[in-house]
């Protein structure tokens, strides 16, 4: 009950709030640096801590009041990444216990489509920040590996909120654990061929070549073979829940 009426006031606080010009990071990436590991997300032990859940829910009332004008482009950008990932957080914990987004909603990834996440006088979908915003108006392949669907073949999260000034490296480094990790390739010698993620396949258009491997290879230390036969990776849309 406690956690329902923080919710609550926090919804209420965030539609009188004042435009405010930057953006406070700090809680939401001490959350991050506490709940976030390499083989995913710590959901159990978030889930049990109602300070660190309203925490989540605080940090997205804030945000919902910022004056994107005032920020740099980058930062723009930036904002817009952790707006989704802070965002897929929340729709996890409303709906915990969960064993993957495809099950929240009425309809299987409806999730996606659901029009939750404020932003001034405005609501967007998870689909709405990813495809109308971040990939229309700030396009960049590398946003496909910093943006997280919390399922375990998506890029992992980072364990750090992205900002503006360090963008650029942030966003290289995340691309360079995806593209060196078998959630992006997976090479049978025998078969010659290639397994790659179905990200690969769904946004064929946001990436240069006509194989993955000549987007991946300009992040990896072992080149992909270009010649090889092109397969699939069935996505795993399971909970990316660290274990």
């Amino acid at each position: 009950m406690r956690i329902v009426i923080q919710f609550i006031l926090l919804g209420l606080c965030a539609l009188c709030s004042p435009l405010v010009a930057g953006v406070d990071y700090a809680d939401y990436a001490r959350l991050l640096e506490r709940y976030v590991a390499e083989d995913g997300v710590g959901y159990m032990a978030w889930a049990d801590n109602p300070d660190d859940l309203a925490a989540l829910e605080d940090f997205l009332a804030t945000a919902a009041s910022v004056e994107l004008t005032a920020l740099s482009r980058n930062e723009q950008k930036a904002f817009y990444i952790n707006l989704y990932n802070a965002a897929m957080l929340q729709a996890v914990f409303h709906h915990w216990p969960v064993d993957s987004v495809e099950t929240i909603g009425r309809k299987p990834f409806s999730i996606f489509k659901k029009a939750f996440i404020k932003l001034g006088d405005r609501r967007l979908s998870l689909d709405d920040v990813e495809k109308a915003i971040l990939l229309k108006e700030y396009f960049d392949p590398r946003i496909h590996f910093a943006v997280n669907c919390a399922s375990e073949s998506c890029p992992p999260l980072r364990a750090e909120p992205f900002v503006g000034e360090r963008l650029d490296a942030q966003l290289d480094e995340q691309t360079r654990l995806f593209a060196g990790s078998k959630r992006a390739a997976q090479v049978d010698l025998s078969e010659k061929s290639v397994a790659y993620s179905e990200l690969f396949k769904w946004y064929a258009d946001d990436f240069p070549g006509d194989n993955p491997a000549d987007y991946l290879n300009r992040y990896r230390a072992d080149p992909l073979p270009t010649n090889f036969e092109i397969q699939w990776i069935p996505y795993d849309w399971s909970l990316n829940a660290a274990e």
